[in-house]
């Protein structure tokens, strides 16, 4: 008897062909914008990351314009693997930042929960395309064929064989030049760097809005343009 299963989470990738000759000057940028940021206020094991130190607006800054119009590309590409309809929507880069990650540090499990669609692209990766470097994890927390919660658990350790039917979790191979697109509300995170050199990436937060004009209803399932937006007068 068959076993079907339903409900994928989405993840789209694709290797930018251009990758290699964009390397050194997006690398140059990204250790600008480091060295002027705020004090570094993570922990020591934790990867530096630029949302946390003020530097969260690299889609303006016209250093990184190559990547930023290849994100825009590759999102709507796999909005329409999705099935949406993008005559009704407008895309907005909410805000972008770059990530370095040096030995032996990581990026705890998180989600994005003020944007829609998260994309991350590998600028510089050590070891590219093994796990050594630090994997891109996506985590399951609804886990629908756990009949009994806490199977997997370490209390329990009952689970004789992860498969398909019973994971919890996605991990995703560091490979330079990759762009990786998700929605952003999948809890995810980044496994240590365990090589003796820095790992590179970008990460961008997307924003979908109703298009202008859309018909009656359509602001209830889909943010108003932000154009329509007024901010409270009395707040200085």
């Amino acid at each position: 008897m068959p076993v079907d299963t339903w409900f994928p989470l989405a993840v789209y990738y694709t290797d930018l062909p251009d990758a290699a000759q964009h390397k050194a000057a997006l690398s140059e940028a990204i250790f600008d914008l480091e060295a002027n940021g705020s004090e570094p206020r993570n922990f020591p094991e934790m990867a530096w990351t630029g949302d946390l130190h003020g530097v969260e607006k690299v889609h303006t800054d016209p250093r990184f314009s190559w990547v930023v119009a290849q994100v825009e590309t590759h999102v709507v590409n796999y909005l329409t693997e999705l099935g949406l309809d993008l005559s009704q929507i407008d895309l907005y880069i909410q805000r972008a930042w770059p990530v370095v990650s040096r030995p032996q540090q990581e990026v705890g499990a998180h989600c994005h929960n003020t944007a829609h669609v998260s994309a991350v692209y590998y600028v510089a990766v050590p070891e590219s395309g093994t796990d050594a470097a630090g994997c891109l994890t996506f985590l399951d927390d609804a886990r629908p064929n756990e009949v009994s919660p806490g199977l997997g658990s370490e209390n329990t350790d009952i689970i004789s064989t992860w498969n398909y039917l019973n994971q919890d979790q996605a991990l995703y191979l560091p490979t330079e030049g990759r762009l990786i697109v998700f929605p952003a509300k999948q809890r995810h995170g980044v496994t240590p760097n365990h090589t003796d050199e820095l790992r590179l990436s970008l990460s961008f937060d997307i924003v979908l809005t109703a298009a202008p004009g859309q018909a009656a209803g359509a602001y209830e399932f889909l943010m108003p343009p932000p154009v329509q937006w007024q901010r409270f007068g009395q707040i200085s």
